[in-house]
């Protein structure tokens, strides 16, 4: 009789281990698993915001004005209406008058598909009359524009009359996408 309750007993604490205890162990790995991936994302995330703050001072200490000059040097935008405004006030400050402006937005030609350039380009031509020490005055203004322009293109013309010129400058700018 000690033996069928021996045996009984033995059977009962198997099928009690196999039956609770083993999946319940199992299930304890796994959420330990789990909360040893969630503390490795919350030390991560907590890097990261130290990042972001470290990053966040650096901007706060530029200045307004320095933005303003980084947003006209590469804008986030085309602002081709924008460009076109400073390009005319550079040339009525040297007596110049710009006519015919054309722009063409050129994607990268290379690739098939959508392009995942981080820039744009903005081509742009213009035409202006004036004398050459004029012209060059201009050139140099455009050269030293915070706007960061190529110059891809020009062509001349010139009259029996006087010493004016007709140029057609063409003209790249960039942006940030």
């Amino acid at each position: 009789m000690s033996n069928i309750v021996s045996i009984i007993l033995i059977l009962a604490s198997i099928g009690l281990f196999f039956g609770y205890v083993d999946p319940a162990y199992s299930k304890a790995k796994l959420l330990a698993e789990k909360k040893a991936q969630y503390d490795n994302a919350l030390n991560n995330s907590a890097s990261l915001q130290a990042e972001r703050e470290k990053l966040l001072k650096k901007y706060n200490a530029i200045s307004e004005a320095d933005r303003a000059n980084l947003a006209k040097l590469l804008p986030d935008n085309i602002d081709n209406i924008r460009l076109v405004i400073d390009i005319d006030e550079m040339a009525k400050s040297h007596g110049m008058r710009i006519r015919n402006f054309k722009t063409d937005v050129t994607e990268k030609k290379d690739t098939i598909g959508k392009s995942d350039s981080a820039y744009g380009t903005l081509t742009m031509s213009f035409t202006t009359t004036a004398t050459y020490a004029t012209f060059l005055a201009f050139m140099g203004d455009l050269e030293r524009s915070l706007r960061i322009i190529d110059v891809t293109g020009i062509q001349f013309s010139a009259s029996d009359q006087s010493q004016l010129y007709d140029y057609t400058v063409t003209v790249k700018t960039y942006w940030l996408k």
